[in-house]
């Protein structure tokens, strides 16, 4: 049975992600409910999200929880379960909303990590899943630490910070 999770349920989420983190991946997508994401149109005024469902796959979360230098698809980033359920907590109510790129939106969040830090998610719309080409869902693509984001702030085209606190 593949997990579900559920952001409105704190502890369980931390220990199915915990439990992603201690258990080499299996490649899947792993659903997430209860993100609230659709809360972001009214913030920034555009329609970003349709519904509020969304996913990440279970090879992403493992890679981004992992420690040291190596990387896989994605880097590692050495985040907890709890730095991964408080992102997940706060895509609704961000300090800023970014248009990455074509298809991409981030999001930082307002609360600090164990790295003293903000998160940055980053979220491909239009994605597919694990075997579903065309599922067309908002999927996680990379969640990190974002140090310095005054400084990335100002670096960028001004018509792509979407909302900002």
């Amino acid at each position: 049975m593949k997990p579900v999770i559920n952001v409105g349920n704190r502890e369980l989420s931390t220990t199915i992600i915990a439990q992603i983190k201690e258990n080499n991946y299996v490649p899947f997508d792993i659903r997430i409910t209860n993100s609230h994401i659709t809360n972001l149109n009214k913030l920034t005024g555009r329609t970003l999200f349709r519904k509020d469902a969304l996913y990440i796959n279970s090879k992403t979360l493992w890679e981004i929880m992992q420690e040291g230098v190596g990387h896989g698809t994605h880097n590692y980033h050495g985040l907890s379960p709890e730095d991964i359920v408080l992102a997940l907590e706060e895509l609704d109510k961000p300090s800023v909303v970014i248009n990455a790129k074509q298809n991409r939106l981030a999001i930082v969040t307002v609360s600090l990590s164990h790295f003293n830090e903000p998160l940055m998610i980053v979220i491909e719309t239009g994605a597919s899943l694990r075997g579903i080409i065309n599922a067309n869902v908002y999927k996680i693509v990379t969640i990190y630490p974002k140090s310095d984001m005054e400084n990335y702030l100002k670096q960028m085209n001004r018509k792509d910070i979407l909302y900002i606190k």
